[in-house]
Parts: structure tokens; sequence; C-alpha cells
């Protein structure tokens, strides 16, 4: 079955979210006192920090466009607008985690 393959893949994009999300200050605060201590800069933090803020701007944006396996389209995305905490596709409204062959559309 490839239903819980496909939502396993928006598990991981998500996760990989959160992931940037949460690793983004604490990574930034080490290098920045370690080079600190070792070079006597902030250089290092400042491009440790640019290049955390693109990682999460990327992992955000990959997870938000997940697509649906029911429509095929955006699950939380319609046109500019985004939900990233919908329960259901914005779509078809299959419930997220849902097997996308039973029930019907909405």
């Amino acid at each position: 079955m490839a239903t819980p393959d496909v939502w396993e893949e928006y598990r991981r994009k998500r996760n990989l979210f959160w992931f940037a999300f949460f690793g983004f200050l604490p990574s930034v605060a080490l290098v920045g006192v370690l080079s600190f201590r070792v070079f006597y800069t902030f250089t290092p933090a400042m491009v440790a920090a640019i290049t955390g803020v693109v990682f999460l701007i990327i992992a955000a944006e990959r997870a938000l466009r997940f697509r649906c396996p029911r429509c095929g389209e955006m699950f939380f995305k319609k046109s500019i607008d985004s939900d990233s905490f919908a329960r259901r596709c914005v779509h078809c409204g299959l419930p997220k985690y849902a097997d996308p062959a039973i029930g019907s559309r909405q």
C-alpha cells in the first residue's frame, strides 16, 4: 500500500522543519561562543545564522508544499494563503494521515 509512504514523506518534511526551528538558536549560540573564544570574532556565528535562516525557510516551504495524496493539490496552501495547522486538505477535505482511497470528496 503506497499511502503510508506518502504520509511518511510528510512526517519527514515536518520533522526536518522542527529540527531546523528548534536547532537554530542553540547551534548559532554555540558557534558564536566558540568562534569568539577561539578567533575573537563573531563572523562565523553570522555565517551560521544566515545559513540557519536559509535552511529554516527551505524546510518550512518544503513542508508547506506537501501535495495531497487524493487530489494532488498542495495540502496546506491555496493560492497565496496557507494554513500550516490545517487538519484537512484545503482543496478536497481529506483528513490528515487518512487513506485517500477510503471516503469521498467533499
